[in-house]
């Protein structure tokens, strides 16, 4: 069953472009004839003055119009298409509502035949433009073609947009490891810092000390200039020392017998 839906939406596609390929006709009630004639006159009218402004590069004059300006551009992006302009055909006008007329001015064109549809709106003071637009006629081959590009084009951005959440999801995922592992370079570096410096700031060994010497005893060079004194004056037969001056004590040097 589902194979053949599929089958059917399949060939109701094939069908709609294929009458997307020809000329359509614009739905409306018909209108006199000598009315009819008057409209599609004017409407010749009007793409010769489209086809002068263009030819003559005088688009910015027309660029801020409403209704010109966005003529003007639909007109040159289907000249590109259309080639050379061989004559017009298929040239009709209808009612396309109770107060508009659409008028059909068929192009005949070296590469493509377009169509330029023309809608005013009527009243009591006459016609006012509404819009002009420019449309090619494309084969049922091109149409397929530019259906299958637009499919890629559509497919391709959408693929493309669905990768790049997903790689960015995944990065979501990857980014607290970065963290961590930054968090932990910088933990061990601040653990590492403390214990350095305390060993570049250490002082110096100091050297061997060299080992103690005890000091001699001096000797009391004021009870031996007492005892000198002493001795010299019971030499001399004195009882006391009192006059003498040592200045100086040297030690005698005794030759070895």
């Amino acid at each position: 069953m589902k194979k053949w839906i599929r089958l059917l939406c399949v060939i109701t596609c094939v069908f709609a472009l294929t009458g997307c390929g020809g000329t359509t006709r614009i739905e409306g009630d018909p209108m006199p004839q000598e009315e009819e004639m008057g409209y599609v006159a004017s409407g010749e009218s009007l793409v010769e003055n489209i086809r002068q402004v263009v030819d003559l590069g005088m688009q910015d004059q027309v660029a801020d119009d409403p209704v010109y300006g966005p003529a003007i551009q639909s007109w040159e992006s289907a000249m590109n298409d259309i080639g050379e302009i061989n004559g017009y055909q298929n040239e009709y006008a209808v009612y396309s509502d109770k107060k508009e007329v659409s008028v059909n001015i068929g192009i005949d064109g070296t590469e493509h035949d377009a169509d330029v549809v023309i809608v005013a709106a009527t009243g009591a003071q006459g016609a006012e433009l509404k819009s002009i637009t420019t449309n090619v006629a494309y084969s049922f081959g091109e149409l397929i073609e530019q259906a299958a590009l637009n499919t890629l084009l559509g497919m391709g951005t959408t693929f493309a947009v669905l990768i790049l959440l997903a790689v960015l999801i995944n990065c979501f995922k990857v980014i607290p490891k970065i963290q961590d592992s930054f968090k932990k370079k910088e933990s061990k570096a601040a653990q590492a810092a403390p214990a350095a410096a305390p060993a570049a700031a250490a002082p110096a060994a100091p050297a061997a000390a060299a080992p103690a010497v005890p000091d001699e005893p001096a000797e009391d060079d004021s009870t031996l200039i007492a005892v000198i004194a002493a001795a010299i004056a019971a030499s001399e037969g004195r009882t006391s020392a009192d006059g003498f001056v040592v200045r100086s004590i040297r030690k005698a040097r005794r030759k070895a017998q």
